[in-house]
């Protein structure tokens, strides 16, 4: 005679999962094809493109030993290097570090250590070079804050290097 084990019905721990995830999946393409999940807390693209820009700044002041600043207006931004040689600051010509603008309108401010900077429009092109903050050759940011506010949103954010010296991008508080 025979025996065969019984076998019990029912579905196993592993089909269970791989229905799970397939309707996790489901879920997710329609909750974003909805629009229902949005990136209504992420920072503005143009304040994340900064960030990325000063963190390379930063590596390339520290390999070639040089001083790099950031030229800010209401309008938007640019990269500056000192050139010792001449003893002046110059506009940064490298297509790595483009000119940045700034989504239209925005709120801009900015602190310098401890003290509020105006911001206006540059008036002319000709004008003395000189950066509101940078990074220094030993890889140090200028102590400063820049808070940004996009027009439509009740979101500020800020940037600037925290208590370890590291750049740090996260919403404002006040």
């Amino acid at each position: 005679m025979i025996v065969r084990g019984r076998r019990s019905s029912g579905f196993t721990l592993i089909e269970i999962l791989v229905v799970l995830a397939i309707i996790a999946i489901v879920m997710g393409g329609a909750l974003l094809s909805l629009g229902l999940v949005t990136h209504r807390d992420a920072p503005p693209r143009e304040l994340e493109r900064l960030s990325t820009l000063l963190l390379e700044l930063r590596e390339r002041a520290e390999l070639e030993n040089r001083s790099y600043g950031v030229q800010l207006d209401a309008r938007g931004y640019r990269f500056v290097v000192y050139d010792s040689r001449t003893m002046r600051w110059l506009r940064l010509e490298d297509r790595r570090f483009p000119d940045g603008r700034w989504p239209d309108p925005v709120d801009l401010e900015l602190d310098v250590d401890g003290r509020r900077v105006v911001l206006g429009r540059r008036t002319s092109k000709i004008a003395e070079v000189t950066p509101e903050f940078g990074v220094d050759s030993t890889g140090e940011y200028t102590p400063f804050e820049l808070r940004i506010g996009v027009d439509g949103s009740t979101d500020r954010w800020r940037i600037g290097p925290d208590e370890n010296g590291d750049l740090a991008l996260r919403k404002s508080t006040r």
